[in-house]
């Protein structure tokens, strides 16, 4: 949130404003709607490609700042040396602006104007709007002091309509999806303390934050998770770190930003009484993959970076108290965003690769064709492949909430043959034996879930839970032994590799330089390979060998461009990375080597997916974000 609104409107927030005749139920888990992940970390090369931007190598500023400059009317992207290589004009006080999924197009809220618009980055024309200009109203169409526009995925627009105490979820068509709050009280999700901020979650969720002082998790089912009450009288744009802290800014004079846990305790503090560390309601704080943090200093007119360490402000864009529209300038700068953009990305992966490790210049060689369908669309799927050329399919989000299938048969036909013991999503499956296993994943939370599934039938039953719980993760089978790899513990990135034991007891073999979900993994021979994933510090491009033997991990190449939620799989000598957020590509990675080319094109960017290889060496690729189709690659094609 942004706006001021003054101490009649909060005291009114406080009291509760009753109920609002526009208010929807949230929605329950019986009834759920899609709700994709957010897309904070995402691969840059569709937004280099357009906008023709350069590489850049800045350990301050290790990409672009997206900077909304409301009260100039204009969003303004910027370079580590300050240069403006990007600049819409002609907007009414964007009071934000987010990249969409892919970095094709910026979303924009006008809370001042009660609307949203989308806008190309490389035409910079509108391509979607919602709400009427200056008019402000709770009905079909119409928003009141709209804040933290965001688009989650699969085309969903998401927004905190701040006056009408409520988020408002939008379907590409600009119908309403799905509305939380209504009531002007906190009691999420059925209200809200006047909410000015919706960020998205890995998990689906939303962390809404409240003017009223409240700070909420709320699942994709729209369930709240838990609420705690912010040390800053007025938190603006909570930030979930992936440590599990809380970034907050305070929206006040002076302000401050803060790290907190979620048990109300503050860890890190910047802003002072007087003196060029005085804020002036900053109204948002991110981390950057480097660590610092930067804030929008809105009342001083600038932007900052923070190093938490010394807590010293290291780079600054705007003269400080001074509003103006000249270059070098700004006049409340009120949201950002951060494009990534550097060629070794991060520290925590930026070990040194040699120049054959990039892709190849080949044109893709493999076929790509429809095969088969889903019973219905599904994501984030668990998959293997059975020697006689049948497919076990497990869980997965089906119609946005976690689910208990089974699905076994052909690639042609995959069809209901049982269910498991509980719904879960994002989780890991091997074949070991005669039974397939299934590992971690999660509804709301991560889950230490084990599951044994009968290939022949299709029943499942429990075992015996892991150690601690884990989503996001991969799993592979070497030599009769299971192993995961990374994930996401429900408060930690996963660095460990951890070989499954008598009882599922683990055991940590070796581990990756960073944290990591969403990565690709694999088995070829005796070792392990780790592609892409989110790392704390942004998206991956690294390609790891996994050494069981000598429990060693050696980067062994560089994808492309960096990505993440793309499965990786071993077929006829070669890994295979599928797909992923905001690709379309299939890469054919030499094991030995680390060299990748595209090797197929999928008919469009495909997050999410599963993918398995057959005996006879074809990979099938199963589902993804908004897909029920079972596609068939054909590596000798």
């Amino acid at each position: 949130m942004k706006r001021l609104l003054g101490a009649s409107l909060l005291a009114v927030a406080a009291v509760g404003c009753g109920s609002a005749s526009h208010s929807t139920a949230p929605t329950s888990a019986a009834n759920p709607s899609p709700a994709p992940s957010t897309p904070r970390a995402r691969p840059v090369s569709h937004l280099v490609s357009p906008l023709r931007l350069p590489l850049v190598r800045s350990r301050i500023l290790p990409g672009y700042l997206l900077v909304a400059d409301r009260n100039n009317n204009r969003v303004l992207l910027l370079a580590p040396d300050k240069r403006i290589v990007w600049q819409l004009d002609g907007l009414r006080q964007p009071d934000d602006a987010f990249f969409t999924p892919g970095f094709r197009s910026v979303i924009t809220n006008e809370e001042f104007n009660d609307t949203l618009s989308e806008i190309s980055l490389a035409t910079k024309k509108t391509i979607w709007t919602y709400g009427h200009a200056g008019v402000a109203g709770s009905g079909g169409g119409y928003l009141d002091a709209p804040d933290d526009a965001y688009r989650i995925g699969g085309g969903i627009t998401s927004v905190a309509d701040i006056k009408n105490c409520r988020i408002v979820q939008l379907r590409p068509n600009r119908s309403i999806l799905r509305v939380l709050g209504g009531n002007c009280r906190h009691d999420p999700p059925r209200g809200f303390a006047s909410p000015n901020g919706d960020t998205p979650l890995p998990d689906g969720g939303l962390l809404v934050t409240e003017i009223g002082g409240w700070i909420d998790r709320i699942d994709r089912a729209g369930r709240l998770v838990w609420s705690i009450r912010s040390p800053v009288s007025y938190p603006s744009d909570a930030q979930l770190l992936p440590n599990g802290h809380l970034l907050v800014s305070g929206f006040t004079t002076p302000g401050r930003v803060i790290e907190m846990t979620t048990s109300g305790r503050v860890v890190w503090s910047f802003g002072s009484s007087s003196g060029v560390d005085r804020l002036d309601r900053p109204s948002l704080a991110i981390r950057l993959p480097n660590g610092l943090v930067a804030i929008n200093d809105d009342w001083r007119h600038r932007v900052i970076l923070v190093d938490p360490k010394t807590s010293r402000i290291v780079w600054q864009y705007g003269h400080t108290d001074v509003a103006s529209s000249q270059v070098g300038y700004l006049s409340k700068p009120d949201g950002m965003d951060f494009l990534p953009a550097s060629p070794g990305r991060h520290a925590a992966f930026s070990a040194a690769a040699p120049a054959t490790s990039r892709a190849a210049a080949a044109p893709a060689t493999a076929k790509v064709i429809r095969v088969g369908s889903l019973p219905a669309v599904a994501s984030r799927v668990a998959a293997v492949a059975l020697p006689d050329g049948r497919i076990v399919v497990l869980g997965g989000l089906v119609a946005g909430s976690s689910s208990r299938q089974v699905l076994l048969g052909t690639p042609e036909h995959l069809r209901p043959a049982g269910s498991l013991p509980s719904p879960t999503h994002d989780a890991a499956a091997v074949l070991l034996g005669k039974s397939v296993l299934l590992f971690g994943g999660g509804e709301a939370v991560s889950a230490p879930y084990v599951f044994r599934v009968d290939p022949g039938t299709g029943s499942a039953r429990r075992l015996h839970p892991l150690d601690e719980p884990l989503s996001d993760l991969g799993a592979a089978a070497v030599a009769g032994h299971v192993y995961l790899v990374g994930g996401y513990t429900g408060t930690t990135f996963a660095s460990a590799i951890l070989r499954v034991g008598r009882n599922d007891r683990t055991t940590t073999v070796a581990r990756l330089p960073a944290g990591v979900r969403y990565a690709g993994v694999a088995s070829l021979g005796p070792s392990l390979y780790v592609a892409g994933g989110v790392t704390p510090a942004g998206t991956s491009d690294a390609i790891y060998r996994v050494d069981l033997a000598a429990h060693r991990v050696v980067r062994i190449g560089t994808l492309p461009t960096p990505v993440a939620h793309a499965p990786l799989v071993a077929a006829r000598g070669s890994l295979w990375l599928v797909g992923g957020e905001g690709s379309r590509d299939i890469l054919r990675i030499d094991p030995r080597t680390g060299t990748s080319v595209v090797a197929a094109r999928l008919p469009k960017a495909l997050p999410n997916a599963a993918a398995v290889a057959l005996p006879n060496g074809r990979v099938i690729v199963i589902g993804g974000d908004g897909s029920n189709a079972v596609w068939a690659v054909d590596p000798a094609a």
